[in-house]
Order: structure tokens, then C-alpha cells, then sequence
């Protein structure tokens, strides 16, 4: 006679196949989506052209995602945990215990980011068209900078130590000139001045 722990493996398995395939099917909707959002911009997509793109129907995306805003909400919540993690590694593997070369690394991480994923960038400037707010709405915006923001506190936790009560300021600059430099490069306008924009950045985080 076998046990209840062995009539219930069978149904386990199913349920973690059965949670496998959902996970496999959200992220290809997910990834649909940031192609398509990075092609046509968050007004311009709709979950008709998303689920073209999935291979799938709008009717197979709804269990996962009530609007398009939701899923803009998703495809930048991913980038900003592959961010999180980026900047924590570099901070981490700086093999240095001065504080300010740690904060720097993670500066640098940032920016290195998000040079290398152009599309992120765009994506992630969302609240801004033109210099016109837009946002995704108050719940959605409030987790997204909740999450930003806990990237954001990796580099000042370092600089506090290097700057005191000045590290927020110093912090906010440095995140400023990131973002300065990636649109003068991914914009063409850097090239004016034939300066390369990491060099530029590190010119700042020495000075």
C-alpha cells in the first residue's frame, strides 16, 4: 500500500510542469512585448500586434496581463532587476574598501548598462514625452521607482561613507550625467565633440 507523500508525487509534478509552462509562456509574452513597445513606443503598440509577435491570441495573454500597461510595466521591471544586479555585482567585485571607488563602480555599471541596451533606455524613459509627465498610472509608477530607487540606494550606501550627508546630492549628479551622456550618445550628439562617453563619466566620478 503506498503512502499519501507517494499518491502525491504524481500530482506535484504536474503542478510544477504546469507552473513551468506558465512561467515559459509569460516570459515570451514579456519579451514579445518589449520588442514590439521598443518598435512602436507604449502608444503606438496594442495587444493585438503583442500577441501577433507572442504567436499567440489576445485571449491567451489576458491570464497574465490585464493591458498594455501592465505589460510596459513588466518589460521594465525585468531590465530594472538585470540593472539591480548589475550594479550590485560591480559594486561588490571592485575588489576595493574605499567607498567612493566602490560607488563608482557602481556608477559606471549603470551607465555601462544601459549603453549596452539601447532599447532599455528608451523604454525606461516613459515618463517623459518631450518634457510632458506620462507615467503608467500611480500604482504602476510607484513600484517601478520603488524598484529604481533600491538601485539607486546601492551607490549612496557607498557614498555615504565618502560623503556624509552630501552623498544623496552626489549620487543624484552622478545618475544625472549617466543619463546626460547615454541620450547625447544613443542621439548622435556626443560624436560632436569625438569624446568617448565612459571617459566623460569618469572624468566626473574623479573630480
Amino acid at each position: 500500500m503506498r503512502s499519501g507523500k507517494e499518491e502525491a508525487c504524481p500530482h506535484e509534478a504536474k503542478a510544477k510542469r504546469a507552473e513551468h509552462l506558465r512561467d515559459a509562456r509569460r516570459t515570451l509574452i514579456v519579451k514579445a512585448a518589449r520588442d514590439v513597445f521598443a518598435r512602436e513606443g507604449l502608444d503606438g503598440a496594442s495587444m493585438r500586434s503583442i500577441a501577433r509577435s507572442a504567436g499567440c491570441t489576445t485571449g491567451a495573454i489576458s491570464p497574465y496581463f490585464h493591458g498594455k500597461e501592465e505589460l510596459y510595466s513588466a518589460v521594465l521591471r525585468e531590465a530594472l532587476e538585470q540593472l539591480h544586479l548589475a550594479v550590485g555585482a560591480a559594486i561588490d567585485t571592485s575588489n576595493s574598501e574605499d567607498p567612493r571607488t566602490r560607488a563608482s563602480a557602481g556608477v559606471l555599471a549603470f551607465y555601462e548598462f544601459y549603453k549596452g541596451r539601447p532599447d532599455d533606455l528608451t523604454l525606461g524613459l516613459y515618463l517623459s514625452n518631450g518634457l510632458k509627465p506620462v507615467g503608467l498610472g500611480c500604482e504602476l509608477d510607484v513600484v517601478l521607482n520603488h524598484q529604481l530607487g533600491e538601485t539607486l540606494s546601492l551607490i549612496e550606501s557607498c557614498a555615504e561613507r565618502a560623503y556624509g550627508f552630501s552623498a544623496q546630492e552626489w549620487a543624484a549628479g552622478a545618475i544625472a550625467q549617466c543619463m546626460g551622456i547615454l541620450i547625447m550618445e544613443h542621439t548622435g550628439r556626443l560624436m560632436l565633440w569625438q569624446i568617448d562617453g565612459a571617459d566623460l563619466l569618469k572624468k566626473f566620478l574623479q573630480d
